[in-house]
């Protein structure tokens, strides 16, 4: 049986993406008990499925009805269960286990209010900084994302992603990938295990390779859709 909550993330993201009027959605949103909030959304896919397509989504709404850039990740204005988020909120806070935005993922944030703390995921999983980008991509099929096909899902959008930024130089024995892991760098589990994640996507050996990061612009695309 589908879960009302993720089923509704999903629809709202769809709705955004093809342009149309999502009001309707947002009271839906609103007028959630807390309570029930928390218990539907009782294990970490659960919680990722919901949050990545509300993030996705209200990048969209955000950035339609404002017209801003970078400043539409800092506004109050994500209405959910009577409470208010940002973007911030949703990536740093609760999909990152209310973490800092600067000090590589290493630093917690002991300011999130108990709620945002309440329905952060148990476990940082890497991919969602993928997931919360995918709009990004040229070839991106994912429509919105599912709780059954999640693990697949983040798998592919994490593959087109390092695939696309990365660079290997087999006369230097350098690789280049793009300093974005490195501001969260301890989400990704640390250099070596970044090494680890490139050689499983690029299915070779890099042990004698150097890692270094090089500057990552692509999210500019993004501040641009209309």
């Amino acid at each position: 049986m589908k879960n009302y909550y993720t089923t509704l993330s999903e629809e709202i993201l769809s709705v955004a993406n093809s342009g149309k009027d999502t009001i309707k959605l947002r009271r839906q949103l609103f007028y959630i008990r807390q309570t029930k909030l928390e218990k539907s959304l009782n294990t970490d896919d659960l919680k990722k499925t919901f949050w990545i397509n509300i993030y996705n989504a209200f990048y969209l709404i955000t950035l339609k009805d404002t017209k801003l850039g970078k400043e539409i990740f800092n506004l109050k204005r994500i209405k959910i269960a009577r409470a208010v988020f940002s973007l911030n909120d949703i990536e740093h806070g609760i999909l990152r286990k209310y973490k800092f935005r600067i000090g590589y993922g290493y630093i917690t944030n002991p300011f999130y209010s108990d709620f945002i703390k309440t329905l952060a995921v148990n476990k940082v999983d890497y991919r969602i900084h993928f997931a919360l980008r995918s709009l990004i991509l040229e070839k991106n099929t994912i429509d919105y994302f599912d709780c059954e096909e999640i693990e697949k899902q983040l798998t592919v959008l994490t593959k087109d992603f390092i695939k696309l930024e990365t660079e290997i130089d087999n006369e230097s024995k350098t690789i280049r990938v793009s300093d974005f892991l490195l501001s969260y760098l301890k989400d990704f589990g640390g250099k070596k295990s970044v090494k680890k994640i490139l050689e499983t996507i690029f299915e070779r050996d890099l042990d004698e390779f150097k890692l270094r990061f090089k500057t990552y612009k692509r999210t500019e695309k993004l501040l641009t859709v209309t």
